[in-house]
């Protein structure tokens, strides 16, 4: 998968594509698989079962992979008041239930024109417990944690052990060594895989209310804090929270969080693996894939704008208008948001902190607030999550087997249609004029 990101990026940097590397892999993969098949029968299935292992791994763990968005949270510049806090925060879920409901609802309405019925099919991604002969009543009883005991003892233990080792280095006269940075580096990985792996393994009844991302963007600022605390000189919480993610990939500056964006790359890569084992369904549904992308992004940019607009949002401080054309990105993914944002005059900090907190709000209520009304068809479910919530709302669809690859889909054929939207002057223009009334 990262291979594959990486050919693509050098490519697009070649031929001055500025599109997001991990966006054009997963549709790379996703044709390669589909024509692999054309050439030679079977051979996209081969592909596609070899893949299947690290497709997991990486959905698995791919809501670790956005701390790093809030944990800069505390960089981000001031939007005002408490009430305008308020404000951004409410825009941010009513922005989400609008785009939630409306493209379920229009793809119920399509799909009922169209006639069309989803033959039940089995699970590909997710792995089933197995029942023993003793004991299956209560095996089949007994709630699963997300990550097993193995895989928190042995995250644990290395967080204490690269924990030692880096506070020793801080406290030596090697504090100022090329390798101090990357023993740090390690480190903090570590103990953000940590922390979020505790959180997912809390009782179900706080993960339902408050999402294991939250839990463990907290504990890795208290960790930063703590680091700050007992390092030696005047390093202050602040100044590790810049050190957690430089913006770098050099190995002698590289952060944890510049290593955990980058795993974010081949997550995405990956949703190809989904898509193509749901192919036939993809191809049956694609014009109802399509219409919902375009309310998604349509509905997104400009019912965003809306409501920041009515909400009054920023008062009347000149910033005001950047405010709102921030949070206009608020269901394209990540790596798109930043290009839209700059394209539109708003600030990238505060629209990656939107962006993520969007995800989290539709990874923990999308699918129960599409239950409230009795949404169950599952390409319903995926496409309308999928465009209201982008990467993190995909990862919480990956116990739904059928609605999985339409909410990848929906991903990212939302990101690309804002982003082609938002370089139309005209349109452009038009959604400044919203936000400055």
């Amino acid at each position: 998968m990262t291979l594959i990101e990486r050919l693509v990026q050098l490519v697009f940097r070649r031929c001055q594509i500025t599109f997001p590397a991990q966006l054009g892999g997963c549709g790379l993969l996703l044709v390669v698989l589909l024509l692999l098949d054309r050439v030679q029968p079977g051979a996209g299935q081969a592909v596609y079962t070899a893949l299947v292992p690290a497709t997991t791994f990486l959905t698995k763990y791919l809501p670790v992979f956005f701390v790093p968005g809030l944990a800069m949270l505390p960089l981000a510049p001031s939007v005002g008041s408490s009430t305008e806090i308020a404000k951004v925060l409410l825009v941010t879920v009513l922005g989400f239930v609008y785009t939630l409901y409306s493209v379920a609802y229009a793809v119920l309405f399509l799909r009922k024109l169209d006639g069309n019925r989803m033959a039940a099919s089995p699970a590909v991604l997710v792995a089933k417990p197995r029942r023993g002969r003793r004991g299956s009543a209560a095996a089949a009883a007994a709630p699963t944690k997300p990550f097993a005991d193995a895989t928190m003892t042995v995250l644990l233990k290395t967080t204490v052990l690269t924990g030692l080792i880096n506070g020793v280095v801080q406290h030596s006269s090697y504090r100022t060594a090329r390798w101090s940075t990357p023993i740090q580096t390690v480190f903090l990985f570590a103990a953000t895989c940590t922390n979020y792996v505790g959180a997912a393994r809390l009782p179900a009844a706080f993960t339902q209310a408050v999402h294991p991302l939250l839990t463990s963007t907290v504990l890795t600022w208290l960790v930063l804090f703590l680091s700050g605390m007992t390092t030696t000189g005047t390093m202050t919480f602040l100044d590790g929270v810049r050190a957690y993610k430089t913006g770098s990939l050099a190995w002698p500056t590289a952060g944890a969080g510049d290593l955990l964006l980058f795993c974010l790359g081949p997550s995405v890569v990956s949703f190809a693996v989904s898509m193509y084992s749901r192919k036939q369904l993809l191809m049956e549904n694609f014009g109802i894939v399509v219409a919902a992308m375009i309310i998604s992004s349509v509905g997104g940019l400009f019912g965003t704008a809306a409501i920041g607009a009515v909400l009054h949002l920023g008062g009347t401080s000149s910033h005001a208008v950047l405010i709102r054309l921030s949070l206009l990105t608020r269901n394209i993914t990540t790596s798109l948001a930043i290009p839209v944002t700059q394209l539109l005059g708003g600030d990238i900090s505060i629209a990656v902190v939107v962006v993520v907190l969007t995800g989290i709000i539709g990874a923990q209520y999308g699918k129960r607030l599409l239950d409230l009304v009795h949404i169950h068809d599952p390409i319903t479910r995926g496409l309308a999550v999928g465009s209201a919530a982008q990467g993190l709302g995909v990862s919480s669809m990956v116990d739904e087997a059928d609605a999985f690859p339409f909410a990848a889909m929906a991903m990212a054929l939302t990101a690309v249609a804002g982003t082609v939207l938002v370089s139309i002057p005209a349109v452009k223009d038009a959604l400044v004029h919203v936000c400055r009334n």
